[in-house]
């Protein structure tokens, strides 16, 4: 959050009211990545009384010349220790600089399963193609995508289409869903839609091989690093 430009989250702690906004699809929650999903709903109040922060809690934090929002690590005394989702420990602030804590999160409605969404994103793909009638060849190449992502999703398998391959790294389903959202709700026409639309898509199937092969080669890049050092 910049200190230079009104912030309305910032705006209205300020002036002792809550403020609730839902974390847009496809936005970078950067190092709070494993703690806070899209589509989430968060209503965060300013703080009346310091006792009300508990170990635990997202927070907004004064932090150098900024703020972030974070987690409460540890409580000792009038000190918070301050952490983020994937481990690092930022340090210790006192109750004046937590600004505010997040008193409620309403959960987004269940995503699809990843076949729903495949064929959502399939059905999707063909009304634009109905829409646009783009040459045989970009429509070959649009749909041809839904092949290489059912592909990904057999080759990277049920029980690991939603887990993260590394902590920098969204999951199979996480993806998945940003593309077919996307698709499913572009009901303007605009120029180069179809060729947009086929980079976006090939931009997940690039995606999903990644995935796949952090999942299956990391254990054969690890041995391979190993038989190195021990050369």
């Amino acid at each position: 959050m910049s200190k230079h430009r009104k912030d309305p989250l910032l705006e209205a702690l300020k002036a002792g009211k809550s403020y609730t906004w839902t974390v847009p699809d496809g936005g970078n929650l950067a190092s709070m990545r494993k703690a806070i999903k899209h589509g989430q709903t968060l209503t965060i109040a300013p703080i009346a009384d310091p006792g009300e922060i508990q170990v635990g809690d997202f927070v907004l934090v004064k932090w150098h010349q900024s703020d972030i929002f974070h987690i409460v690590g540890d409580i000792q005394g009038d000190q918070y220790l301050i952490v983020n989702s994937l481990g690092k420990v930022n340090g210790w602030v006192p109750a004046a600089d937590i600004l505010g804590r997040v008193t409620k999160i309403v959960e987004p409605e269940p995503r699809p399963s990843v076949p729903e969404m495949l064929e959502q994103l399939e059905t999707a793909y063909v009304n634009l193609l109905e829409l646009d009638g783009p040459f045989f060849e970009d429509a070959q190449r649009l749909l041809l995508i839904v092949d290489d992502l059912r592909w990904y999703a057999a080759r990277i398998g049920t029980e690991r289409w939603d887990e993260m391959p590394r902590s920098n790294k969204w999951s199979f389903q996480q993806n998945l869903w940003r593309l077919t959202k996307q698709a499913t709700r572009a009901t303007a026409p605009v120029p180069d839609r179809i060729q947009y639309f086929i980079d976006c898509g090939k931009e997940c199937v690039g995606l999903a091989s990644e995935i796949f092969a952090l999942f299956e080669y990391r254990n054969l890049e690890q041995g391979s690093e190993a038989e190195d050092s021990s050369s």
